[in-house]
């Protein structure tokens, strides 16, 4: 085994030495094979999967690697899916934690809320606009997550150019270089100029000659133009035990000297890789000739199945990418590239310096649980659950047979005259009275059912889930320490989706915001900006009950304690009808500037009506606050004033309004803290005054 105090691994040189990433790409392997054999151990537990294992849910000496079975042949052998159930379970409740998380960036440097704001919002849409494959990526990081103890998103900026044909015109050419233009019009430099454009627009010169003789002759021709088509960081969930691989010894995956990640590729990938990327053809050439190599000229682990198909293939590639954290002459640290195949040797594809402004691995990778400093020690649902799903399986498998046996139970008869058949309607010869008769069947094992019970309920306990029998504060303490490592992860998922989006995206972007009408504007700020993310989710929201009675507490509070108002009401608003349906708030709820535009331009035309001659309407449920004061100042006006003091009609519908409002507000601020509402005695003073 290799350690950090190798040479090879602290310090960077021109040339890596491929051989000595290969041995030790095989070694890291090798020390991983005990934890690899308990994550495939996994897989086996999760889906169900033994020796023997027969399709109708039987057992068959036939299938036995023994050539017998217990307690007979045909006996139950069902499938017991608890781990699958709660991995799943995990999984679609971490998912859903995720998507309803309460997302926010605070700047690191400075106090600038507003510009927190934004890029709270802008990364959203980040994600649910641009990253059409986010949520699935983080799906598949979960699933890994539960089942193998172990999530690792790999976060990395996706940048495609597209050639696209462009027309040019000799006139416009004319216009900005009018010398060019006058040697393409007769021939003097074609040469020179088919050499230029060829290098240009990356044509041959034959092509180049031939858009000269055009634009000479047409007046114009078409130009391969490379366009951005895809720009935006995205993320990718490797599995842990096939795709990427730590020292063992590893406690923190960004301080770890090296880390592997592994990708199968087809040969036309790797050729594409030559002009996209810059690899080494003969490289290329090499790994794409490994791919029919003899069975034993290939390094395979006692667990790489996949790799082994993979390989018999013919037509898949295995890839390594070894990112090392090295020093340079000067000893600055920096994280670098180098692409090998494993069955190549001396030759690699590149090696570089990765340029991402964030300084660390672009790995992201959250333990199912922490029992000890080193990242390989964490245990997964499977391995933990594995004795609860046996027993259940033998109890379950037993009760099966056990009702087998009383359907249709063994039959005694003397040695050496056994019916020739039997079943409904078959006529058996006669013999002796009693020579043949049923055995006694087994009785009812009401312990059985208990087992499977408490089973099941220590189980639940064990995994915090909401079931009988089950503290709800234990299993929401739980279920919300799991979420929180969830959602930990997350955290520093965006910190690099942010990071790589400000070192690689548009220096503008627009984007919409749910519920506001126009598009807004994101912009990078200053060179270094830095915002650091996290991310919220209480459990306790599963239970809309339990959340409305929050918010109903909440706002009892805030009627009586909040004197400053300082308590956001419009927020509280949305969280209430989004535990009563969520997903409602953000379409029903207008945001603060427009409801109250809204209110205004409403209140003007009741002001409007009522001026001429129409009597007022007061809803019930209405922003009656603020369209009274809307109103009022309305009657501060000296012309109004003067016109309903010669009016008594108008005078009378004022009043009626008044009161109509003010007993609305009345009625509210009763209503919140729980007393009767009654008519205030000073309703008419106002419409006095006016």
């Amino acid at each position: 085994m290799h350690n950090s105090s190798d040479p090879e691994l602290l310090f960077v040189s021109k040339e890596p030495d491929i051989n000595y990433l290969r041995d030790t790409y095989r070694e890291t392997q090798s020390d991983l094979g005990e934890w690899i054999d308990r994550r495939q151990r996994d897989y086996d537990v999760r889906n169900c999967i033994w020796a023997g294992k027969s399709n109708d849910f039987k057992k068959h000496s036939a299938d036995s690697q023994t050539g017998e079975v217990f307690p007979w042949d045909g006996a139950s052998d069902q499938e017991i899916r608890m781990v699958d159930n709660q991995v799943n379970k995990c999984v679609a409740m971490s998912l859903n934690a995720i998507r309803q998380a309460h997302l926010v960036a605070t700047p690191v440097e400075s106090n600038d809320i507003a510009r927190a704001n934004v890029i709270s919002m802008f990364v959203r849409w980040l994600v649910n606009s641009k990253m059409d494959d986010f949520y699935e990526q983080v799906e598949l990081g979960l699933n890994h997550f539960f089942e193998k103890g172990m999530m690792v998103h790999y976060v990395y900026y996706e940048q495609q150019d597209l050639k696209q044909q462009q027309s040019i015109k000799l006139d416009e050419i004319a216009m900005a270089l009018p010398q060019i233009a006058e040697a393409i019009g007769d021939g003097s430099m074609d040469e020179e100029l088919s050499a230029a454009m060829a290098e240009q627009f990356d044509v041959s010169k034959t092509k180049a000659r031939a858009m000269l003789k055009e634009l000479r002759k047409e007046g114009e021709t078409t130009v391969p133009v490379l366009r951005r088509v895809v720009s935006r960081p995205r993320i990718k969930a490797l599995a842990p035990d096939e795709d990427v691989f730590w020292p063992n010894y590893t406690i923190d995956p960004q301080e770890a000297p090296y880390v592997f990640h592994v990708l199968n590729m087809t040969p036309e990938q790797l050729r594409a890789k030559i002009h996209t990327e810059n690899w080494d053809e003969e490289f290329v050439e090499k790994a794409i000739e490994s791919a029919n190599v003899g069975e034993n000229d290939v390094y395979t682990h006692n667990l790489s199945l996949q790799d082994e198909i993979l390989r018999d293939d013919d037509e898949t590639i295995r890839i390594v990418y070894c990112y090392q954290r090295l020093l340079d002459e000067d000893d600055v640290p920096g994280i670098y590239c180098t692409v090998f195949c494993n069955e190549v040797a001396d030759l690699y594809a590149k090696h570089t310096l990765m340029d991402y402004g964030h300084g660390g691995y672009p790995f992201i990778v959250s333990t199912y649980e922490k029992t000890s400093k080193r990242l390989y020690s964490s245990r997964s649902i499977p391995e933990v659950g594995e004795p609860f799903q046996q027993v259940t399986k033998v109890e379950y498998d037993a009760s099966i047979d056990r009702q087998s046996l009383s359907t249709i139970p063994p039959i005694e008869h003397p040695l050496g005259r056994s019916p020739s058949k039997w079943g409904p309607g078959v006529r058996i010869p006669y013999r002796t009275p009693g020579e043949i008769r049923f055995a006694d069947t087994p009785r009812y094992d009401a312990g059985s059912v208990e087992v499977r019970r408490l089973v099941q309920e220590m189980f639940d306990r064990y995994m915090g889930n909401n079931a009988p029998g089950v503290d709800p504060v234990e299993s929401q303490i739980k279920q919300q320490h799991f979420i929180n490592k969830v959602l930990h992860h997350m955290k520093y998922v965006m910190d690099q989706v942010y990071s790589l989006y400000q070192q690689y995206g548009p220096n503008e972007e627009y984007f919409r915001v749910t519920g506001v009408q126009d598009m807004q504007k994101y912009a990078k700020g200053r060179a270094g900006e830095r915002f650091d993310f996290y991310m919220q989710y209480d459990v306790a929201t599963q239970d809309p009950e339990q959340m409305l009675e929050r918010v109903k507490t909440i706002g009892q509070i805030s009627s009586t304690m909040d004197k400053n108002g300082v308590v956001d009401t419009e927020q509280l608003l949305s969280l209430a009808i989004g535990q009563i349906m969520p997903g409602a708030a953000e379409k029903i709820i207008l945001p603060k500037e427009t409801a109250t535009q809204k209110a205004v331009e409403e209140e003007r035309q009741t002001i409007a009506e009522l001026a001429a001659g129409v009597p007022p309407n007061v809803r019930e449920n209405d922003a009656h606050e603020m369209k009274l004061q809307v109103f009022q100042d309305w009657l501060q006006q000296p012309d109004i004033q003067q016109k309903a003091q010669q009016d008594p009609a108008m005078q009378e519908r004022i009043k009626t309004y008044m009161q109509q409002r003010q007993m609305q507000i009345q009625q509210k601020q009763n209503a919140t803290i729980g007393r009767l509402g009654a008519a205030p005695t000073q309703f008419g003073q106002t419409s006095s005054a006016a």
